[in-house]
Order: C-alpha cells, then sequence, then structure tokens
C-alpha cells in the first residue's frame, strides 16, 4: 500500500476543501490538494490520534472525513 503523502487525496474530499475555501471568500494563493494532504497525514484527537488518512481505508471512513470537515467549517469541531 502507497504511503498518504504519495497518493492524492480523494477528488471529493479536494472538492469538500474547495468548497469550504471558497465560502470564505479567500481561494487565492491557496492549494486545497497540498493542504488537504498535509492535514490527512498528521493524527488528529477527534480521531484518537488517528491520521483522517488512515480512516480512508476503513468503510465509512470517506463519510467520516467529510463529516469532520465540515464541522470544522461550521465551527462544531472540539
Amino acid at each position: 500500500m502507497a504511503h498518504l503523502s504519495e497518493t492524492s487525496p480523494p477528488q471529493e474530499l479536494v472538492n469538500l476543501v474547495l468548497q469550504i475555501v471558497g465560502e470564505s471568500g479567500c481561494t487565492e494563493g491557496f492549494n486545497a490538494q497540498a493542504w488537504l494532504q498535509g492535514w490527512l497525514a498528521a493524527p488528529l484527537p477527534a480521531f484518537g490520534n488517528r491520521r483522517p488518512g488512515d480512516l480512508l481505508q476503513e468503510p465509512g471512513g470517506l463519510a467520516l472525513v467529510q463529516s469532520t470537515l465540515l464541522q470544522i467549517q461550521s465551527g462544531s469541531y472540539a
């Protein structure tokens, strides 16, 4: 299996991040794929210090990561 940093994030997630950043009104110079690749590779307390990218290999993982990104956008991420 390829290491996460060697693969591109799923297009669905790239599109979601572009949508979120676009709604903020500040997209100039923002590289959604690069940001997402870093975010997916970093352990997060919300996932028990697991990397979001690791969850993408599990059933329901994509939906969980998408949901978490939306929670971050809305400010309900704790």
